[in-house]
């Protein structure tokens, strides 16, 4: 009886132990973990405030997963807002093949977009204010009712929303380019890629088949991108659909006021130095045209 006591007393010793020891060696990576998101957090904060791009984060700490992507992302929030105010809204990015083609990512993403990144439609701004743009033609909504919950289906969804608008999304690429491509981590964390972004009129939902228009992009007056609304995800509102429950998971909430980028329908236009400047004009149809002068 003795020897059995001991036995399942030295039993009872070592599942504790045992557990101490996985505790603390979860501790210290999630440590390390900690240390590794504010050495890039403060590095993509550096490179935004010198106007330099970096080389890609996991090239440079290693890989991390999507989930600690949005970590980062979220304490870099912190870090940005403090410049451009409070968040007005976010962006969908990868929401069409031809994106996740383009950027080699399977599924979409979101980013944060702040109150002093939206410029009025028809704005000029200098070619200075990017590194490499990327620039698109999306549809974009406002949210016209607080969604705190999980939204079950697009009909539910567009009584969520007060207006629908043409929109650019205007990004700026901050990685160093090379053969390899960012992973979808690396975009990720560092935003998606939000700078800028312009809306066009609003117009009520009920008003326009948003479904059956077509986004085009003009250079100088040349179309350089047109496509669909439908090659979103089959429809902008699916993107949004995917938006709202996305931000819902992750403990937050879309209320009035918020607006959001769907994504493009075709591959954005990217250009740097010199060949960024020009006018540009994203035309939707009848949901009516943003324009935009880098000079």
């Amino acid at each position: 009886m003795r020897q059995a006591r001991k036995s399942i007393f030295l039993t009872v010793y070592l599942v504790a132990l045992s557990s101490l020891l996985v505790a603390a060696v979860s501790q210290q990576a999630h440590s390390k973990d900690r240390r590794k998101a504010n050495k890039m957090v403060k590095e993509m904060l550096t490179a935004r405030e010198t106007q330099t791009q970096i080389q890609y984060l996991t090239k440079t700490y290693g890989p991390f997963s999507v989930e600690q992507a949005y970590r980062i992302q979220a304490a870099l929030t912190k870090g940005l807002s403090r410049k451009l105010g409070s968040v007005a809204g976010y962006k969908v990015a990868y929401a069409s093949k031809a994106a996740q083609k383009q950027f080699g990512v399977d599924e979409p993403a979101s980013g944060p977009l702040f109150r002093l990144q939206r410029v009025p439609n028809g704005s000029k701004l200098p070619a200075g204010a990017f590194m490499e743009i990327t620039l698109e033609t999306e549809i974009a909504f406002t949210i016209g009712k607080r969604i705190d919950r999980t939204v079950e289906n697009v009909e539910d969804l567009k009584s969520c929303v007060k207006w629908v608008h043409t929109a650019f999304d205007i990004g700026d690429y901050r990685f160093v380019a090379g053969e390899e491509k960012p992973t979808p981590q690396d975009m990720i964390a560092s935003g998606v890629g939000a700078h800028f972004y312009v809306f066009g009129p609003a117009v009520a939902p009920g008003k326009v088949d948003i479904d059956a228009l077509t986004l085009r992009l003009a250079r100088n007056g040349k179309v350089i991108r047109e496509s669909v609304a439908t090659n979103i995800m089959g429809s902008p509102w699916n993107s949004l659909l995917w938006l709202a429950n996305h931000i819902v998971k992750h403990g937050g909430v879309l209320g009035p006021g918020d607006v959001v980028l769907t994504g493009t329908a075709a591959p954005a236009h990217k250009a740097k130095g010199q060949e960024l400047k020009g006018d540009y004009e994203g035309d939707c149809g009848v949901l009516g045209k943003v324009t935009l002068t880098i000079y």
